[in-house]
């Protein structure tokens, strides 16, 4: 026992030195890189403004000596600007040695002696001025013996500088050689005692493993005579429990198991929210599924659960969520995040992937199919969770909505009541033709030749003649199918104002709109017969949504085929609409919010804005920045080369007749 303790003292002696020796290494390395942080930056520093002042005196000398061979007239405002730059470079010596007073005494008095000399310089170089101006030859040679004499003194009085900064800096590379010498001993010896204490403990190490490896050999011998029997017990075993296994599995399977899709069915739900803490649940359901199996029956029916099931596993397989078959035609989606997270992304989470299923085709032999699902969250209740998420589907369903959200009774009710609001005041706006718009002004900051266009932009009245915003009636309008009635009046809206003032104008086509054929038709057949197509533009909307390429690209040739415009709306907000500018017929691009609101702080929003634009020109589209909020983000846009603005900085929407008061 006691030799053991020796051999664990000098194992830990020898890492002792060992570890002194690595922390003076680290010390030395420390002080060193000090050393080089101050050569790097301050003796670097004193060096630049050393030889600018040196720079600075030699180019005012050329250029004195260059007027007085070349017999010209010295411009007073550039030399006036020379003197200024070596009195700024004395300036900031000065400065340099305010934060730097380790500097020589001898410095400082050869810089206060410059900067007294410079009053003399300045006399004599006048005096020289004076001469050359008079083109007075006696006078210009006598002024340049005394122009000489001050500039040689001037130069040697900065060659002085020059040599104390290069003194200072051997005197700093010295200091870091001695104290590298220094430290490289001492590590040296700590590091060669450590040595020697390791390779002693490793000979005794040596000598103790060969007499554990006699123990050692006795003892494996001792075991192959057990191992023989064991082999025996466990094979028996092995079988027994494999059996044991084999029929769990199976009644696991029967009681916790989906037979269809082979996901967690009810009963481990259920069970699973007993033990585990679900702070965000939603319901998924099929949308008239019932009908699908009617027409194609249960078999294929089936098949298209099993794909759905394949389908939302996939999507929710990166995601800290768990995925259950409930029923036939529903299925649970519930967070296992016990934190509780956002419920924001919760919800678009599920939004996404109800989009994604909306837009998938689903294929078995010759049949493709494609379904709509209905989904309610619930992020409250933890043994009625179930329950309010169910409430919250049925909400959804009993109000065509895609998704509903149940928090608690007050909620659910405060928001039926304000959508039946909105849907009330929305068809009132439809059936009163109170389905207004706005126009905010697009202003060309190039060309000055250019008449300014305008944006329509869509606002309904209420019954009491309140003016409401789009963002409070758009998804409404879109849970309860009149979508297309608002973008019918704002396309109307539109061709009347351009009709009534010969002004340009441009109005809002979504991807929704280019799905509705009903819409589109209705375009086309007002566009026939309307007489100033020229001074109409489109606004692509949703390009971050297109799906259906084909579609979109044949509106747009057809659109253009009128003698109509194109925009392409929020351009730089996502990297597709990159490859639309390529792609689609497309002649103006409107730079995204997010990349103007900033770009006279973010420096690279205006590198991103500036790549844009460049792209543009070689395209031969033009650009509009969105978000003018500021005369400094309009100087900015107006300097990176983009040809209109728009924002509230130019003008806020309102009706035509503010921006047209004289024509109307």
């Amino acid at each position: 026992m006691l030799k053991k303790s020796w051999m664990y003292i000098i194992l830990t002696l020898s890492f002792s030195f060992l570890f002194f020796s690595l922390l003076l290494a680290y010390n030395n390395l420390t002080q060193n890189n000090a050393t080089l942080e101050h050569l790097s930056t301050n003796q670097i520093q004193l060096n630049y403004y050393t030889n600018k002042l040196n720079y600075d005196v030699k180019r005012n000398q050329t250029h004195i000596l260059q007027l007085a061979l070349l017999n010209e007239k010295a411009s007073q405002d550039e030399l006036e600007a020379y003197f200024n730059e070596m009195k700024e470079s004395i300036k900031k010596l000065k400065l340099y040695i305010q934060e730097h007073p380790n500097l020589s005494p001898k410095f400082r008095s050869t810089l206060n002696i410059l900067e007294k000399r410079i009053i003399s310089y300045k006399i004599v170089e006048r005096s020289l001025i004076d001469a050359i101006n008079r083109k007075d030859k006696e006078d210009i040679k006598d002024a340049l013996i005394g122009f000489d004499s001050i500039a040689a003194v001037f130069a040697k009085d900065t060659k002085t500088l020059m040599d104390l900064e290069s003194a200072n800096l051997y005197k700093e590379l010295s200091l870091l050689e001695k104290n590298n010498t220094d430290s490289l001993k001492i590590m040296l010896f700590s590091f060669f005692l450590a040595t020697i204490l390791i390779l002693f403990y490793i000979y005794k190490f040596i000598k103790l493993n060969k007499k554990l490896q006699k123990q050692l050999k006795i003892s494996e011998e001792t075991k192959e005579e057990l191992k023989e029997t064991q082999l025996l017990l466990i094979d028996n075993n092995d079988k027994l429990e494999e059996e044991i296994n084999k029929k769990s599995v199976e009644l696991y399977k029967k009681i916790y198991t989906h037979s269809i899709s082979a996901l967690p069915n009810r009963n481990k739900l259920l069970e699973d929210m007993q033990s585990i803490y679900f702070p965000r649940m939603a319901i998924l359901n099929i949308d008239k599924f019932q009908s699908f199996n009617d027409i194609y029956g249960e078999k294929i029916g089936n098949i298209a659960l099993e794909m759905s099931a394949a389908f939302l596993k996939k999507e929710i397989e990166n995601l800290p969520m768990r995925l259950y078959h409930v029923s036939g035609d529903e299925f649970v989606v519930v967070c296992t995040n016990k934190t509780g997270g956002d419920e924001i992304i919760f919800k678009k989470q599920i939004e996404l992937i109800l989009e994604k299923y909306k837009n998938h085709t689903f294929k078995y032999k010759d049949k493709e199919f494609q379904f709509m699902m209905s989904a309610g969250i619930s992020f409250s209740g933890k043994d009625k969770m179930l329950a309010y998420a169910d409430m919250a589907l049925k909400d959804a369903k009993r109000r065509n909505l895609q998704l509903s959200i149940f928090e608690d009774d007050k909620a659910l009710e405060k928001i039926h009541k304000e959508d039946i609001e909105c849907h009330k005041k929305l068809q009132y706006a439809i059936n009163n033709n109170n389905i207004i718009s706005h126009f905010q002004p697009i202003v060309p900051i190039q060309d000055a030749e250019k008449e300014p266009k305008f944006e329509s932009l869509v606002r309904i009245l209420d019954p009491e003649g309140n003016i409401i915003p789009p963002h409070m009636f758009l998804d409404v309008a879109k849970a309860n199918r009149v979508y297309y009635k608002i973008t019918q009046a704002v396309i109307q809206n539109t061709l009347n104002v351009i009709a009534k003032y010969q002004v340009p104008c441009s109005l809002n086509i979504s991807l929704t709109d280019i799905e509705n054929k009903k819409t589109i038709n209705e375009l086309f057949e007002i566009l026939n017969s309307f007489e100033h197509n020229n001074l109409l533009s489109i606004e692509l909307l949703e390009t971050e949504d297109f799906h259906n390429y084909d579609m979109v690209y044949d509106f747009c040739l057809k659109i253009k085929s009128y003698g109509i415009k194109i925009a392409l709306d929020d351009f730089g907000a996502g990297y597709s609409n990159f490859s639309h500018i390529l792609n689609l017929p497309i002649d103006f691009i409107k730079i995204d919010a997010s990349l103007i609101s900033n770009i006279d702080r973010d420096h690279n929003s205006k590198i991103m804005v500036e790549t844009i634009v460049d792209l543009a020109k070689k395209l031969h589209v033009e650009t509009i920045a969105e978000f003018v909020s500021s005369e400094k983000i309009l100087e900015v846009v107006k300097e990176v080369g983009i040809d209109y603005a728009q924002g509230f900085y130019l003008g806020k929407p309102a009706s035509i007749e503010e921006f047209l008061g004289e024509k109307s």
